[in-house]
């Protein structure tokens, strides 16, 4: 017969086994919260991912998420896994180096129309390559585009910069008047500098060159008058059995013909279109070919030789330069004539006003011919016009381009195109006859 164990006994073991599951059960309990914590953590942090294992942040991480995570980190981090850790390691790093990217991109600009001074092609290339660490597409391609921008803006100014020292050297060294279509392409090239100190730099040389010009064309006119009063003066002071000869009255200016017994009556034909533009391009539709005009003492006289065009398909009437497009695989043209903007083109479509048709990711399209675009036309569609020159009539849009398009209202010349793209200016007006 066993020992019989006392009641103390008995009461001291029930005891200790109670103490024993309350002690197990806030282990569990325990154990569970620390895994929670980890798990619910991690999930936060990966919530703002949208590519967990390419570490691709979302496209907007709210500053309130980042905030939240920083007080949950700062106040639990002594609890995390080595998991939860190299998870929020990642993510503060990932989450810098996109900001850095951003800054890099940012500290190009000096303004929204100007890039800042010390930016090189080095420069741009470096980042160029940097903004590829970025996961997000769109991200990247928010990026990208700024820095395109100011890539074209550096590489236009670049090429006005050259050119500019140039035409403005050789005139201070020989101190030979320039031509008008020198002057023309000068103020051109002035036109698209985006760097503000050095258009500063070429501000006044730019106007020496013109009043220079126009000095030398005053001096030109007047003794053009004086000889033709001269000779008018001597037909009528003649007798009157001397045989009568037309005076053989020509208006010139700078050496090219104005008006005269002969050719093209420039003045008749801009005068019935209420053309009286200082710089006009006159597109002849019988002859497929276009010439530059300059109005200079109520007259038109030609500059430059006529460019030949390839095709022409521009309807017949009046149109302004829009836009000099360079590089414009991410721009878009208003086509809407309905539209406030219409005929606008913005470089990118975060460019455009809220209000504008192109800010609408409604009107996202992949229409190739702007002319069947109804609302937006986005040139990423058609190569071709990437670079180009936008017209814009009353309710129609153009594109003088290179090459010979098949598309209706452009005016199309491979051999021209860079003539009038280096002479043309946004104050030319466009005359389809």
């Amino acid at each position: 017969m066993g020992t019989r164990r006392s009641p103390q006994y008995q009461h001291a073991k029930r005891v200790i086994l109670v103490i024993a599951n309350i002690v197990m059960a806030l282990f569990l309990v325990l154990l569970f919260s620390w895994w929670f914590l980890n798990h619910h953590f991690n999930g936060q942090v990966e919530a703002q991912y949208t590519n967990v294992a390419q570490r691709a942040l979302k496209t907007t991480v709210p500053p309130a998420a980042r905030q939240d995570l920083q007080t949950s980190h700062d106040r639990w981090q002594w609890a995390f896994t080595d998991h939860s850790r190299q998870v929020w390691q990642h993510f503060t790093t990932d989450w810098a180096k996109r900001q850095e990217r951003a800054k890099l991109v940012t500290e190009l600009y000096a303004d929204k129309d100007h890039y800042q001074d010390g930016v090189t092609s080095a420069r741009l290339n470096t980042i160029d390559q940097t903004l590829l660490q970025e996961k997000n597409s769109t991200v990247y391609q928010d990026q990208k585009n700024r820095l395109d921008t100011v890539q074209v803006w550096f590489q236009q100014t670049t090429d006005a910069n050259t050119f500019i020292q140039k035409i403005y050297s050789d005139y201070t060294a020989t101190k030979v008047v320039p031509t008008l279509q020198q002057v023309a392409q000068t103020k051109a090239y002035y036109s698209l500098i985006r760097n503000r100190t050095i258009a500063d730099r070429w501000r006044q040389p730019v106007q020496n060159l013109a009043a220079a010009f126009d000095k030398n064309t005053s001096a030109t006119n007047a003794a053009q008058s004086a000889a033709e009063q001269k000779a008018l003066d001597e037909l009528k002071n003649a007798p009157l059995t001397q045989g009568y000869t037309p005076a053989q009255v020509t208006i010139s200016q700078g050496g090219e013909t104005l008006a005269g017994n002969s050719g093209t009556n420039y003045d008749s034909i801009l005068s019935n279109a209420d053309i009286t533009a200082t710089s006009v391009l006159l597109v002849d539709q019988s002859a497929k070919t276009a010439q530059f005009l300059h109005r200079s003492s109520g007259h038109y006289s030609t500059t430059g030789d006529a460019i030949t065009l390839d095709n022409l398909s521009l309807s017949g009437g009046q149109y302004s330069v829009s836009a000099m497009i360079s590089g414009g695989a991410q721009g878009a043209v208003v086509t809407a004539p309905s539209a406030s903007d219409f005929g606008q083109y913005y470089a990118q479509a975060s460019a455009a006003p809220s209000t504008s048709p192109v800010a609408d990711s409604a009107n996202s399209n992949d229409t190739s011919d702007f002319n069947d675009a109804s609302t937006v036309f986005w040139l990423r569609n058609n190569t071709d016009l990437q670079n180009s020159i936008l017209l814009k009539g009353q309710t129609t849009i153009g594109f003088i381009a290179a090459g010979a398009s098949t598309l209706g209202n452009m005016i199309s010349t491979s051999s021209g195109y860079t003539t009038i793209a280096n002479q043309i200016t946004d104050s030319t007006v466009v005359y389809v006859y």
